[in-house]
């Protein structure tokens, strides 16, 4: 598989997220900016409006050391790759929605691809239902291309964990991975597909329902045990800011547009 291949769809997946931005913030003009920074090419789009608070989009293509990891399945010896990273954050207004995300990620080295990435909805009330219908879209998305939802399911519950609070961080409905052969795009692709439909249903179902002063307090609550978790356990955060990449190219664009501490 060539670079050219995974760029071209990440793009094609950032128009999907600008369509999806147009139709539930129709009137929001989308903010962009974009970084140059250590490691390389840094964009960020967001939109906000009355269904999705904040939603943002944001895109790197890096060059990184080489994962130990992932060094051992190379014949040869490789000590950089280029990483390219697609995430999408998008937080409803109405709390009665979920928040949900999806990372999407490849470590490129010449013709050898390695796929990682994954994605959640992290309720801010009781949504048991919500995080069922989830679990069974992206289960069924996992039984269709021969993957195994309990173990990217294991992957994320492991991960997202916050050992200051001892809680999960998100539903763990969803599934994650770090090392997937790049035969698996097409269940890449179809883990983006299954997201974006089964979002769409939350938002559609709920996105007019009434909304009081208590479940916006509550939701920004929420926020802030979201946002302590990004700036003081998540490896990725961390891993970015300490080799350079700017704190507003990182933060602005992944926190949430509210939060109480």
């Amino acid at each position: 598989m060539q670079a050219q291949t995974i760029i071209d769809y990440l793009q094609e997946t950032q128009t999907v997220f600008e369509r999806y931005c147009k139709t539930y913030n129709p009137d929001s003009d989308f903010e962009m900016q974009s970084w140059s920074t250590p490691l390389g090419a840094l964009s960020a789009t967001v939109s906000r409006g009355p269904v999705l608070e904040k939603a943002s989009a944001a895109y790197c293509d890096l060059v990184i050391d080489t994962p130990p990891v992932l060094a051992e399945k190379m014949e040869n010896n490789v000590d950089k790759m280029q990483c390219l990273v697609l995430e999408i954050n998008l937080f409803p207004n109405n709390p009665r929605i979920p928040k949900s995300y999806i990372e999407l990620r490849a470590n490129i080295a010449g013709d050898y691809v390695v796929l990682a990435g994954g994605t959640d909805i992290f309720p801010y009330f009781d949504a048991s239902a919500e995080s069922e219908v989830f679990a069974l879209n992206i289960r069924k998305t996992c039984e269709d291309h021969g993957q195994d939802y309990n173990k990217l399911r294991d992957v994320r519950v492991q991960f997202f964990q916050s050992k200051y609070r001892n809680c999960p961080v998100g539903s763990h409905a969803g599934i994650y991975f770090f090392s997937l052969e790049q035969e698996a795009f097409p269940f890449f692709k179809a883990m983006t597909d299954t997201f974006f439909s089964t979002y769409a249903d939350m938002l559609n179902r709920k996105k007019d329902g009434d909304i009081s002063p208590a479940d916006k307090q509550l939701q920004h609550r929420l926020h802030g045990q979201w946002a302590q978790w990004v700036m003081t356990e998540d490896e990725g955060t961390r891993f970015g800011l300490e080799k350079g990449i700017p704190p507003e190219a990182l933060l602005d664009v992944i926190l949430p547009p509210v939060a109480v501490f």
